[in-house]
């Protein structure tokens, strides 16, 4: 296994789908009854199978390989608790076995002629343009009905999931697929969740967790293994390439965006859409996957689909990523300060990202060097 498979590889797609609790569950309609009873059945299994974490370990079922990555996640948890700060609770004390079956699945829509997201109102967790199941088949009906809607359609299995806190969520034996540093990052990212959450602001919340996942995986490398290890590098090189993609995904983003602006019907647009993302899938693999420190982790985005569900939900966990960053620094990298920002920036009235550039703005500049030739 090389050090990209190492790094990123979970056998799942990334999970940073939230499912909401029944009781905060409102859907228009009868469907509503039937999603609330569907969620709240999957989720009241799951608690009712959970076990400790000890208990697991000790009781030889797991490989070698298993144990060290539940181990290596027990110890990530610590690190999230008492280093970054985050609200961890009881959350991953306890394992529940999926089997060889998925955890649950995610499902997003949004509309083929414009960049813009099909969206479900949720008491406290407010809007969010994903849905969270725990049946394939029932997700593939509602899916199917809004593919006969006209829109476009992103789904994709899940191997973990935030409830915000309100149950201490547990490692989901799933999790273990993923490559090390992936499943660092996926504990710290779901944990911020724990932590900080605008109702309605998922770009913002799904951000914020993607910049603190990524920061917090690499201090926990360098100070689980050390700087000798090559974690802490490897671990900035592959988010070099990430960084990379998402820039290309942007620039993806706005193409799109002054495309569909133009004055045409929405059959035309939808009928001519395709060149713009054929254009883009072979400018991605001709400028972009060449530069790439591991290129076999993201050649899949060289077939990336014309589908703006799919679009929009990759972009909506990467939005001014260095944005968060330019706090982290401006607070001396403090994650007590940091994240007292952040929860600011949560709380206040208006955009939350707008709330943080404005910050930024405000503070003093730094002081010039003196000397020089």
């Amino acid at each position: 296994m090389d050090r990209g498979d190492r790094l990123g590889s979970g056998g799942r797609r990334r999970a940073a789908a939230l499912l909401v609790v029944p009781a905060l569950c409102a859907l228009a309609g009868c469907d509503a009854l039937v999603y609330v009873a569907h969620v709240a059945e999957g989720q009241l299994a799951i608690q009712g199978r959970t076990e400790p974490i000890d208990a697991v370990l000790a009781s030889g079922r797991l490989s070698e390989d298993e144990q060290t990555k539940l181990r290596l996640l027990v110890r990530a948890r610590d690190f999230a608790a008492e280093v970054i700060g985050l609200e961890v609770g009881d959350s991953y004390t306890t394992f529940y076995d999926t089997g060889d079956d998925p955890l649950a699945f995610n499902l997003s829509a949004a509309y083929r002629d414009a960049l813009r997201p099909y969206t479900w109102f949720f008491p406290v967790v407010g809007e969010v343009p994903y849905l969270g199941f725990f049946d394939e088949s029932y997700m593939r009906a509602v899916e199917e009905q809004l593919q006969a809607r006209g829109l476009d359609t992103f789904s994709y299995e899940l191997d973990a999931y935030s409830t915000l806190g309100l149950f201490d969520d547990p490692v989901r034996s799933s999790m273990l697929r993923r490559g090390t540093l992936s499943l660092v990052e996926t504990v710290i990212h779901e944990l911020v969740h724990n932590t900080i959450w605008r109702p309605g602001a998922t770009e913002f919340n799904e951000s914020l967790a993607t910049f603190v996942g990524r920061q917090g995986a690499i201090e926990f490398l360098r100070a689980e293994f050390g700087e000798e290890s090559g974690w802490p590098a490897a671990a900035a090189a592959y988010y070099a390439d990430t960084d990379a993609v998402n820039a290309f995904l942007f620039e993806l983003y706005h193409e799109l965006e002054r495309y569909y602006a133009q004055p045409l019907d929405s059959a035309s647009k939808i009928a001519g859409r395709e060149a713009v993302y054929q254009a883009a899938r072979e400018r991605f693999a001709q400028q972009i996957l060449p530069t790439l420190n591991y290129p076999e982790s993201f050649a899949g985005y060289a077939e990336l689909p014309t589908n703006n569900a799919w679009l929009l939900g990759h972009c909506r966990y990467n939005l001014d990523l260095s944005l968060f960053e330019e706090i982290y620094a401006a607070a001396g990298q403090d994650w007590t300060s940091a994240l007292a920002v952040f929860r600011e920036a949560a709380a206040a009235p208006g955009d939350p990202f707008d709330y943080l550039r404005d910050l930024l703005n405000r503070l003093p500049a730094a002081p010039a060097e003196a000397g020089g030739s």
